[in-house]
């Protein structure tokens, strides 16, 4: 399996027929750290039959099919010389939905019995110490799990200062402690086990019961990635450091541009000389929040930051140089119109071959809208636009819309279909626009206040007066 990344390199400047990001494939596959040889054997209890057996893989965030064996008489046996990447693999079974779990450590020499029915219940592993541990803890997490949830909920509902509260807070952390310890002891005396490893890294920190909620998050956050071992690479082949991003960006993280910068930072300062996790982590950054797909108001400036800072000439080591070069000069193009810096200026010619200056404009607030006429959701959005206009107008609103990706014939129908009365621009060679304001998919507004700072994009048209009555509140305190 050839693991790439994703390198967005074109942007689709409306929303019909725009080209589609590039794909970049690292200069050379990720290296795993290989155990083996491998040979093992699985005896499905419940499942005589024959059929075929996949081996699915991870790697950060995503899974992958390594390999697939026939197998008959409910026996799966599977060798490979070379070994596996030491990792968590499932293996599945043809005509089932059940997932066995093994750990691929070191030793690759094993035999599991199993009931699909009931793996958790019936598995027996033999020769794998990673194993026996994997399914052993895996059985006491389950008779704790409960345990932990009723005491939880318990505390939840005591009142603070109470005997009670006090007993039931004195059980919920014994409880924890108590698991806790189990994990520890695995990691100490099996220091070098993938599994003791994967536990290790996997677990939560502990809130702060003591300290105010908000302060309780910044800490849990702060605290998230502790017990990962950078070092280890074959973490990145299991689920954990996947689940994990996920939930420290998604869940531990406000959605806004400034946060997710912020919480990415605090991440990429941990690994800058973990070369595979550094790479990792950039590229998610990236992904998870691109122009486009993600739905903050402002990705292009974790686009922009992110690029800036990890993925230059010296840090991008698994991209060549024309496409750093390519992923830079995007970054750029996006620089000019982020969140909070001076609008650029644009001066182009109008429907009736006029030249209009848009910081020329007057009004206290201005919006850049920028369509394409072939654009079925510009169709939607430009009435809905227009009509807040003319609302609006008299208040001290303004509107220069920009055409792009279209030729003077679509555009000028264009204007006379919906009956725009805005200032209408459209330079064929794109010059006067270009780098001005950025456009991965149209329509694309953006909101300019009285001293011409971009205070909102990636807008609806109902969104519009949200941001300025927000401006303006911000202005009067």
């Amino acid at each position: 399996m050839r693991i790439i990344f994703i390198l967005p390199l074109l942007i689709a400047l409306s929303c019909k027929g725009g080209p589609e990001p590039e794909i970049s494939a690292l200069k050379k596959d990720p290296e795993p750290i290989m155990g083996g040889p491998t040979r093992f054997s699985i005896t499905l209890t419940d499942y005589p039959q024959g059929g075929y057996a996949k081996i699915i893989g991870f790697y950060s965030d995503q899974n992958y099919l390594v390999d697939s064996v026939a197998f008959t008489q409910g026996t799966i046996n599977y060798q490979k010389k070379e070994g596996l990447a030491q990792g968590l693999y499932y293996i599945g079974v043809s005509g089932r939905k059940e997932y066995i779990q093994l750990m691929f450590g070191a030793d690759q020499d094993f035999d599991v019995k199993v009931a699909l029915a009931d793996i958790m219940g019936t598995i027996q592993v033999t020769g794998s110490l990673e194993n026996e541990l994997f399914y052993e803890n895996m059985r006491y997490e389950s008779e704790l799990s409960p345990k932990l949830n009723d005491v939880a909920n318990r505390f939840k509902s005591a009142t603070p200062g109470t005997e009670a509260y006090t007993a039931i807070k004195k059980e919920k952390e014994a409880l924890e402690n108590q698991r806790l310890q189990v994990i520890n002891d695995i990691y100490k005396k099996y220091p070098d086990l993938l599994f003791a490893s994967f536990k290790h890294g996997g677990q939560n920190p502990r809130l702060k019961e003591e300290l105010p909620r908000d302060v309780q998050v910044i800490q849990y956050r702060k605290e998230f990635w502790d017990n990962v071992n950078f070092s280890d690479t074959r973490l990145l082949r299991t689920p954990m450091i996947g689940i994990k991003l996920k939930r420290y960006f998604k869940e531990l993280t406000v959605q806004h541009q400034d946060s997710i910068l912020s919480a990415a930072h605090h991440l990429m300062a941990k690994v800058k000389d973990k070369d595979e996790y550094f790479k990792v982590f950039a590229n998610y950054v990236v992904l998870t929040y691109e122009p486009g797909k993600s739905t903050i108001m402002d990705a292009e400036k974790v686009f922009v930051d992110m690029v800036r800072k990890y993925f230059t000439h010296e840090k991008a080591f698994w991209s060549d140089s024309l496409q750093t070069d390519a992923i830079q000069r995007r970054a750029n193009e996006m620089a000019q119109s982020l969140l909070g810096v001076k609008a650029p200026n644009v001066i182009s010619t109008d429907n009736f071959g006029k030249k209009q200056e848009l910081m020329t404009k007057n009004s206290e607030y201005l919006i850049v809208y920028l369509f394409n006429p072939d654009c079925e959701h510009c169709m939607v959005e430009t009435p809905k636009l227009h009509k807040y206009y003319l609302e609006n107008k008299a208040k001290g609103l303004d509107v220069y819309a920009i055409a792009i990706d279209t030729d003077d014939a679509k555009w000028k129908a264009y204007i006379a279909k919906n009956g725009l009365s805005w200032t209408n621009v459209h330079d064929p060679t794109n010059r006067s626009i270009y780098a001005k304001y950025y456009v991965d998919v149209t329509p694309e507004i953006y909101v300019l206040n009285k001293d011409r700072v971009i205070i909102g994009k990636n807008l609806k048209a109902e969104q519009v007066q949200i941001i300025i009555d927000r401006d303006k509140a911000k202005n009067k305190s």
